[in-house]
């Protein structure tokens, strides 16, 4: 039986959550980006693949029961089960919906989360969006308004969606909103992180939009590796050095109620 063979075997098995995390890598710890100059030590953190689809199949989850009008009474480890790397709760008890039931699971989801997929890690090695969503899921005002941001948080976009991700809140941005409600597209903009001014960055500055694919026809000579840019490592070095900025704009997108049109949930 080859290898391949073998992991597909094992991805059919359904694992319990405390199995799965045994044998799955959660978190790319102290990792040097592509690119950075020999004999930098890198220090970034984030989130495994695995990881995040774990995280985003289990609040997929409970956003489909609260959308239905059910709540979990209550969600321990031992209702999480996984197969194929996805999340399935089992064996919870079903009670009407109710927002004080649904601040409750997200603060034992988050619980859950803690002790499992971040249990190796203190919180200052957690990358900022996900605290970020941590946070939304642990107060009562973000837990039930912003529900939709949880279960579609930019911290647990796959690797190869972010560009898409992104695209759909900036053509948002800078094509729908001037027209329709232009207060709203300046609020987002000042909104944003990293003091880059983008109300004026952005506005008529079509070299943005060229950004992507001009950074990856570059190669990395200075380097000596002897390879281009993928989309994969451009995005991998977005995401790590400015990893607040796909957040924030889903949460600005969500107050001016602009987000949900946008369907991001198709690319979770």
């Amino acid at each position: 039986m080859d290898s391949s063979t073998m992991m597909g075997l094992q991805q059919a098995i359904t694992y319990t959550l405390i199995e799965y995390i045994m044998m799955t890598p959660m978190m790319h710890f102290n990792e040097t980006l592509v690119g950075e100059k020999h004999g930098h030590k890198g220090n970034y953190h984030y989130l495994t693949e695995e990881a995040k689809l774990l995280i985003r199949t289990i609040l997929k989850e409970l956003h489909f029961l609260h959308k239905d009008g059910k709540c979990p009474d209550k969600i321990t480890v031992s209702n999480i089960f996984v197969k194929y790397g996805r999340a399935e709760l089992k064996g919870v008890y079903l009670c009407e919906k109710e927002d004080t039931m649904i601040f409750r699971n997200y603060k034992e989801v988050y619980e859950i989360i803690m002790g499992t997929v971040l249990r190796e890690h203190s919180k200052d090695d957690i990358p900022d969006d996900v605290m970020r969503l941590l946070l939304l899921m642990t107060s009562q005002a973000t837990a039930i308004d912003m529900e939709y941001v949880i279960c579609t948080h930019a911290s647990l976009v796959p690797l190869g969606n972010r560009e898409a991700f992104f695209m759909k809140m900036y053509k948002q941005i800078m094509f729908v909103l001037p027209e329709e409600k232009p207060t709203a597209q300046k609020k987002i903009l000042q909104a944003l992180p990293y003091d880059l001014y983008w109300y004026n960055k952005l506005e008529g500055n079509s070299e943005i939009e060229e950004l992507f694919r001009n950074a990856i026809v570059h190669d990395m000579d200075d380097y000596h590796v002897g390879r281009r840019y993928t989309s994969d490592d451009f995005q991998l070095i977005l995401w790590v050095s400015f990893p607040m900025l796909l957040p924030r704009m889903q949460e600005e997108h969500e107050k001016e109620k602009h987000l949900r049109p946008l369907n991001i949930h198709s690319l979770l």
